[in-house]
């Protein structure tokens, strides 16, 4: 029995030495702050002296009250950050925090995911699970992803989330258990509430619970469908609350002085379809962080976001199909790095500043070879593979439960547009903006293996644990 045990757990194990290796054995691996940091634990007072943004992971942050400020955003993240300063005060003898249990808490709830997902692959034979399995450890066993889970980003947890309410889902179709579908809900609340720029997934949640959520529910489903999308849609609609009322603006900002007019063909035509007039002109090339770009004067912010908005980008992409394609392509050229271009070690490592972690990195380095620079090819993989798996799971509509292939359908979308946000929404830091959207597309290869393997029904009664 202790053996049966062993084995099936096996995946689980090999699973937690890479992150374990990664993210604890020196020199550990993190991701440094590019700023963010604060946004999240300055509510803690937590932080550390200016100096190694973007350079070197800082293992060790100290508490103060000249650390405390209101950064006006609100994330699951705080949550996590919570539960792993409580952890980190009941073992700390200095009374600074260490970084590595952001990494434990975020490695633990990923680790329960795959643990999750082991009793809905018992029907599968040894190979096909073999496959899938080497497929889950080399993807999101991946630097790229486990460099994350040493920091205090936001998109961390919308990570984390996104990857249980996907098992989840999964398991309240296999059996429609009542914990899987509260759970499920859960995740994804606490995705949605992750960061404002995830909160327009919940387009895609809301209708797959309002139409399939009776699905997922044994009894009354449709009082489930209900309340689920009720929550669902108040999550995303509180998510986009959960930021500065001028945090937007920087990103249409950005968007336009630095990807959209500097290859307008008429620079005046375009201001004013923009909303803006003849003197903005001078701000070509700038983005919302550049000392002359203004958005640091009260004033001059308030003019700029009573006269443009999401809004009017938006409709000028639409009507303007050349600078939203230029827009993207630029966007994607640079996000098919697929690894932000920042420091994944402490000082104390004694390495170059800037170094990126070589172990584990196999699937992002392959990424990165075949994307980084080639942003068509980049958007036609996104394409393909919204494609591919639609196509797929429509053809095998008559075998599947409908709920599934409604979650197919959601996923691809999804995926589309996490790519457009990133792609069209910011132009500052844009590798690191396309951490959901990598993520979703690594999803979709699987989901396009596990359709072409035909093996797509789990026990019709839960594995014996």
């Amino acid at each position: 029995m202790a053996l049966a045990s062993i084995r099936k757990l096996l995946p689980c194990l090999i699973l937690a030495a890479i992150l374990g290796y990664q993210l604890f054995i020196p020199p550990p691996v993190g991701l440094a702050n590019n700023g963010d940091f604060g946004k999240v634990i300055s509510i803690f007072s937590l932080g550390t002296p200016p100096g190694d943004e973007y350079t070197f992971t800082r293992l060790k942050y100290r508490f103060g009250p000249e650390f405390h400020w209101k950064s006006g955003f609100y994330s699951t993240e705080m949550l996590l950050t919570w539960v792993a300063i409580g952890l980190n005060n009941i073992f700390s003898k200095e009374g600074s925090f260490d970084l590595r249990w952001m990494g434990l808490i975020h490695g633990l709830l990923f680790l329960f995911a795959a643990y999750l997902l082991q009793d809905l692959l018992a029907g599968w034979d040894r190979w096909r699970r073999f496959l899938l399995w080497a497929a889950i450890v080399s993807c999101f066993g991946d630097v790229m992803y486990v460099s994350y889970f040493n920091s205090f980003y936001m998109d961390a947890a919308a990570y984390i989330f996104l990857m249980l309410a996907l098992v989840l889902f999964l398991r309240a179709v296999a059996w429609r258990r009542r914990s899987d579908a509260i759970g499920l809900v859960v995740c994804v609340t606490l995705m949605l509430l992750a960061k404002s720029q995830h909160a327009i997934l919940g387009l895609w949640i809301a209708p797959l619970f309002a139409f399939f959520g009776g699905d997922l529910w044994r009894g009354n489903g449709r009082l489930f469908a209900i309340v689920s999308t009720a929550i669902v849609a108040s999550a995303a609609l509180l998510s986009t609350q959960a930021s500065p009322f001028d945090y937007a603006a920087k990103g249409y900002y950005t968007v336009i002085f630095k990807q959209v007019l500097p290859n307008s063909r008429n620079v005046r035509a375009d201001l004013l379809m923009l909303g803006l007039d003849d003197s903005y002109e001078k701000l070509i090339g700038t983005h919302a962080y550049s000392a002359e770009s203004g958005m640091n004067d009260t004033a001059f912010e308030r003019v700029f976001m009573e006269r443009t908005s999401y809004s009017r980008l938006g409709w000028y992409f639409l009507s303007h199909p050349r600078s939203a394609y230029l827009a993207a392509r630029t966007s994607l050229e640079e996000g098919g790095r697929q690894r932000p271009p920042m420091g994944n070690f402490d000082r104390s490592a004694g390495l170059p500043e800037s170094t990126e972690s070589h172990a584990f990195a196999f699937w992002s380095n392959a990424k990165r070879t075949f994307f980084h620079g080639r942003g068509v090819r980049y958007l036609n993989c996104f394409l393909l593979m919204a494609l591919l798996i639609c196509t797929i799971a429509t053809g095998r509509r008559r075998t599947l439960p409908r709920t599934l292939v409604a979650g197919v359908y959601a996923i691809a979308g999804m995926g589309m547009t996490e790519m457009l946000v990133a792609a069209l929404a910011d132009a500052v830091d844009v590798t690191r903006h396309y951490f959901i959207a990598a993520s979703i597309l690594d999803l979709e290869l699987l989901i396009l293996f596990v359709l072409l393997t035909g093996i797509l029904r789990p026990p019709r009664r839960m594995p014996e644990s």
